[in-house]
């Protein structure tokens, strides 16, 4: 743990910058929104609002992201199966016991190794989806800088990973109904991190956010209409792909905020961006945050529940114990999220679908909440009707031209 810990350490201060910092600069489309009246924008077809060059790159996009995401998964589940079902998880557990003085170090090292492989696994599918979003120009993470967030995100979950499998074993030696306080410890981890997101994740990832006094100027009335306090405002100085909707709530409770992407101040109009406030503020006047965080969870302890069903119909090797088959039930998990994956993504664009409609309600501006919405897409590349695939499996938005349509009160051109 020791070791762990200094490695987490030494990488969260020795990691470069997350971002390539440069100036906002607005494109062609963004000039050609801005010449645009409202009643012809309203009254144009959709289609024709798009850059036909990011429409075409956001269908590359799109057909390349479903693959790499299988490949991730199939890459992550036959990795832990294979570590259990050739018996090398029996034997690295016997190793740890070995060398490793206590049990409940033993169970510690035993989590962190299962979750390296795990994330070793879908290195190659993650990287190659990364430098997809570097070549179409959602991102502008370096390589190098990728790795760093990559190594930070690995020890922090095998930190986390061992940790919940030391504190499982222990509960199970204790009592028969050990899922119980699992379950509590897991809610309040959960909830804890959503409250330290904004502090410590954020800072360190995205380290050039500055408080905005201009848009909280701009929120302070639409937050009251919601009924809601004020709450802060910060900008990032380098535009990313990491605020794919360009303005997002972070934290909830006390630590709760706003970030919002460079490209709000420099590309965006004044109503155009009481559009995208006004999305955030109906989203924290519902408790979304929340309520999201509690929507994970239960998603999490449903999946480990159908992971530890499934591992108890399959067979016991002679070698396996509790430990060693942990590798097998990580498995298992992978496959149980796969299966969950629609589910969770389905409410996501239904909270999406929600926010934009309180904000237009709110505004009264149905044709900035579409400039937005267009300008927005063409930054982050999304092109007009994904395929059903895409939005059952790894698409959390909801079509771009579905969301337009539902604003402007249009058949939908997606169905």
């Amino acid at each position: 743990m020791r070791i762990a810990v200094t490695c987490f350490l030494l990488a969260l201060v020795l990691a470069p910058h997350a971002v390539f910092a440069r100036e906002y600069r607005p494109d062609a489309l963004d000039k050609q929104l801005n010449a645009i009246g409202d009643a012809r924008l309203l009254a144009m077809p959709i289609q024709h609002l798009l850059d036909p060059q990011r429409s075409a790159a956001a269908h590359r996009l799109l057909r390349w992201r479903l693959p790499f995401w299988i490949l991730a998964t199939a890459a992550e589940f036959f990795a832990l199966f294979y570590l259990w079902n050739s018996g090398n998880a029996a034997r690295l557990r016997d190793l740890l016991r070995r060398t490793i003085r206590g049990d409940a170090v033993a169970e510690f090292a035993m989590g962190a190794s299962i979750v390296l492989v795990f994330r070793f696994a879908g290195l190659i599918p993650n990287y190659a989806q990364y430098r997809l979003d570097r070549d179409l120009g959602r991102s502008e993470v370096l390589g190098a800088q990728w790795l760093w967030i990559w190594l930070l995100g690995t020890i922090t979950a095998m930190l986390v990973g061992g940790a919940l499998l030391a504190v499982v074993f222990r509960l199970l030696a204790r009592t028969k109904r050990w899922y119980l306080p699992t379950a509590a410890i897991l809610a309040i981890a959960a909830f804890v991190g959503s409250m330290l997101y904004p502090v410590i994740v954020v800072p360190v990832l995205w380290p050039r956010h500055e408080p905005s006094i201009q848009l909280a100027n701009e929120n302070r009335a639409l937050a009251a209409s919601f009924g809601i306090a004020q709450i802060p405002v910060r900008v990032a100085q380098a535009d990313y792909a990491g605020l794919s909707e360009r303005v997002v709530a972070a934290g909830i409770f006390t630590t709760r905020e706003i970030l919002a992407s460079l490209s709000i101040e420099r590309a965006y109009s004044f109503r155009e961006r009481a559009f995208l406030l006004a999305r955030v503020d109906a989203m924290l006047a519902a408790r979304l945050p929340v309520r999201r965080t509690t929507i994970d969870l239960l998603l999490v302890l449903l999946g480990v529940s159908v992971a530890v069903v499934l591992s108890e119909r399959l067979g016991v090797r002679r070698d396996d114990d509790p430990l060693a088959r942990v590798a097998l039930l990580a498995a298992l998990l992978v496959l149980a999220y796969a299966a969950i994956a629609p589910v969770d993504l389905a409410m996501r664009r239904s909270a999406v679908y929600a926010s934009d409609a309180a904000a237009v309600a709110m505004t009264h501006d149905p044709a900035a909440a579409v400039r937005a919405l267009v300008r927005q897409g063409d930054h982050r590349v999304e092109g007009l009707c994904p395929s059903a695939a895409a939005l059952l499996f790894v698409d959390p938005h909801p079509p771009l031209g579905a969301r337009i349509a539902r604003i402007e009160g249009r058949p939908d051109p997606c169905r």
